[in-house]
């Protein structure tokens, strides 16, 4: 058997068999946490701060949001940003990562920023996204390869 709290002790945010409960972690310290300059810290508080978007603490994808909006161009941390806002169905969710697609260039160093933003996007509903999926298509800018995963996301909307 696995660790046992003193009773009266067991942290709000875990259950009797010692599961996690995102809707009661504490979210000041988290977000603290996300920009404290330590990047292992940094990179445990934006997954933490996923988790709890999708368990349904709106206000933990709102701030991963602003998160993504004011990053530096630090790939890595980027895409942690955005894969911890995979699944955050909203369409303020939407509209930024199709702006981090027009304004992030295609290239070897953010290939992998720019899928992981596509995957995200790929994980909200249709109606959130087909416009700009079929806006990409149109975009003599958007280079071939982006328009090809743009067109496979949009035939596979009836498996998401």
């Amino acid at each position: 058997m696995g660790f046992q709290f003193p009773p009266g002790r067991r942290p709000p945010w875990l259950n009797e068999r010692g599961e996690l409960l995102p809707e009661k972690l504490p979210l000041d310290s988290t977000l603290a946490r996300a920009i404290s300059g330590d990047k292992r810290e940094c990179r445990e508080a934006v997954r933490l701060l996923g988790v709890m978007q999708q368990s349904g603490r709106v206000e933990s994808g709102i701030y991963l949001m602003g998160l993504l909006a004011g990053a530096p161009d630090d790939w890595e941390w980027r895409t942690a940003i955005v894969e911890a806002l995979h699944g955050f169905d909203i369409e303020g969710c939407a509209r930024l990562l199709f702006c981090e697609l027009r304004a992030v260039k295609g290239s070897n160093t953010t290939r992998r920023y720019r899928d992981a933003v596509l995957k995200t996007l790929a994980s909200l509903p249709a109606e959130l996204t087909r416009a700009g999926f079929e806006a990409m298509l149109e975009d003599p800018t958007c280079s071939q390869r982006t328009r090809d995963k743009a067109r496979w996301i949009l035939d596979g909307d009836d498996e998401r």
